[in-house]
């Protein structure tokens, strides 16, 4: 059950999709259950839709004719806060990836960073960490397109060559802190912003001198990360890092704040450069001129960024996923 799924590409839509994917692979039966629109099935699996919430008697009927053996949840909010409590009574076990603190305490309760499992905790729901994986075979520094890369990098007022800071996700309000942020990145000298998303701050993003490129999906993204030199994230407590794991799997470093599940992916030095949290945007386009300015040292943690990040494909977190459920099962 998930709150949507795709063809959105939305990273809780990307995770289940992923999820999805891997279980199918390894042979196992699942229908979904999602509240966002499109086709009916996917990869041949049954996927139930609707556009609002689902009446909690079909839903129960839904998990009395699949008969599932487990049923995953993941990032329940209005729809799947009302399913936990409606298949509470019907004793199957119950499987919830990065739920609010809010939610029903029932089921196993899962966190995709420690620090999520954190915020859990001082709600009293305890959390067993499990972390998302990445698709090292759709993102890797073999997309990387210099005719792309080329195309972004105009001369800049020094006579040389920009370098490329990337953007990936959905732009938010003008008046938010993420997209302030971003719009000192896209001013600075020598440095050319591309944002690969969507939302009402892109034409403050544009008038500061950024390259909307707008949503992508699919290969033209995967192509798109891999052709930027550094990928930035702006947001202090963005618990996905979805963006993240792509550049780093395509070799692109990461320049983020030292905080929340960022530290758990990036390693300061190693695959990217992490700001304390306690600086705002000047340490952030600090840090980025720091980088754009070192193409050898750059070129280092380039290097060693798709290494950091290619033990835990999605495969490999999927197999994870299965052993948490495997004790959860019906004895036969």
């Amino acid at each position: 059950m998930t709150e949507t799924f795709a063809p959105a590409a939305d990273p809780v839509a990307e995770s289940a999709r992923h999820i999805c994917d891997a279980l199918l692979a390894a042979g196992h039966e699942l229908r979904v259950l999602t509240t966002s629109v499109g086709s009916s099935t996917y990869r041949n699996a049954q996927v139930e839709r609707t556009r609002t919430l689902f009446p909690l008697a079909a839903i129960r009927t839904a998990a009395h004719e699949f008969a599932p053996d487990v049923i995953q949840f993941i990032s329940p909010r209005a729809m799947g806060a009302a399913a936990l409590r409606a298949l509470e009574p019907a004793g199957v076990p119950m499987v919830v990836l990065d739920p609010t603190p809010l939610h029903p305490r029932v089921g196993t309760v899962l966190a995709s960073s420690q620090s999520s499992a954190k915020v859990l905790g001082t709600a009293g729901i305890h959390a067993q960490v499990w972390q998302p994986g990445v698709r090292t075979d759709e993102h890797h520094p073999g997309l990387r397109s210099a005719e792309l890369h080329d195309k972004w990098a105009r001369v800049g007022k020094a006579g040389g060559p920009l370098t490329i800071v990337g953007y990936v996700g959905h732009v938010g309000p003008p008046t938010s802190k993420a997209v302030r942020r971003l719009a000192k990145v896209a001013a600075l000298e020598g440095v050319r912003l591309v944002v690969l998303g969507c939302g009402s701050g892109t034409p403050t993003l544009k008038q500061a001198g950024a390259k909307i490129v707008g949503d992508a999906t699919g290969l033209e993204l995967a192509r798109a990360i891999a052709s930027l030199d550094v990928l930035v994230q702006p947001r202090k407590g963005d618990a996905s890092l979805c963006a993240v794991r792509k550049a780093l799997a395509s070799g692109v470093p990461v320049v983020a704040f030292a905080t929340g599940a960022a530290k758990e992916v990036i390693e300061d030095g190693v695959n990217g450069v992490l700001v304390p949290t306690s600086f705002g945007a000047g340490a952030l386009t600090a840090a980025i001129t720091k980088l754009a300015g070192d193409a050898p040292g750059r070129a280092e943690i380039a290097a060693r960024a798709r290494g950091s990040i290619s033990g835990r494909t999605w495969a490999d977190a999927v197999a994870e996923l299965v052993g948490i459920y495997e004790p959860l099962r019906p004895a036969v």
